[in-house]
């Protein structure tokens, strides 16, 4: 069987096997399509409340640390709070895999959000959230599991490999700015919808195979 069943057949979930196949000759705006697109699906059809809960304490957190002069003296203390928070959450919800990704992506918000010292608008908090958030499912549910068949077909190394996550993670930004409002609305979870995409991939067809390459296209 070729490789690329074989790590196929390590996914589990609707869109996570498309995002691997992107993942080893896709552009990145096409890989981070998908990617949005199958972890909306993850938004609507599994409990998101616990999602919301956590993602509150992130502006409580971020105010506290803004709110003060002696930003260096309480960063930590700050950060422990939170810490603390958002764990008995995870344990409430018991310890879901949605609420210990949701953890990870509150944490990590907060530090990138934190050391840039600036004061930034509430809808830029979610949008950066949803974007870690999305990206720690991505992470969990396709790429952790099949990195090495990514790296085999693409010939990437893996410093090379972790410089293109880290480029998907960029890529999916600028979306994550309409996903924030319905994923951390009080909209059901079912009106959640994914954003416009990002690029339109082209099927090939018998009419496009034929058509001759254009002045300068590498054969």
């Amino acid at each position: 069987m070729p490789d690329g069943d074989r790590f196929e057949r390590r996914l589990r979930g609707k869109g996570w096997r498309s995002v691997y196949r992107l993942a080893c000759s896709g552009p990145i705006e096409a890989v981070a399509d998908k990617i949005l697109r199958a972890a909306t699906h993850v938004f609507r059809n599994e409990p998101i409340q616990c999602v919301r809960d956590l993602y509150k304490q992130l502006p409580k957190a971020l105010a506290a640390i803004n709110a003060t002069l002696f930003h260096d003296v309480i960063r930590r203390q700050v950060f422990d709070q939170l810490s603390a928070s958002v764990e008995a959450i995870v344990v409430e919800d018991g310890h879901s895999e949605i609420s210990r990704l949701a953890h990870r992506a509150i944490l990590r918000t907060y530090t990138e959000l934190e050391e840039t010292r600036e004061r930034v608008s509430e809808s830029v908090v979610q949008q950066q959230f949803t974007r870690n958030l999305v990206f720690e499912i991505g992470e969990r549910r396709c790429l952790s599991a099949v990195r090495d068949g990514v790296m085999e077909s693409s010939g990437r190394s893996a410093q090379a490999q972790m410089e293109w996550e880290s480029e998907v993670r960029k890529t999916l930004l600028e979306p994550c700015a309409a996903l924030s409002r319905s994923l951390l609305g009080e909209t059901d979870s079912h009106s959640i919808r994914a954003p416009k995409r990002l690029v339109r991939l082209t099927p090939t067809t018998l009419e496009t195979l034929n058509q001759p390459l254009v002045q300068g296209e590498a054969v």
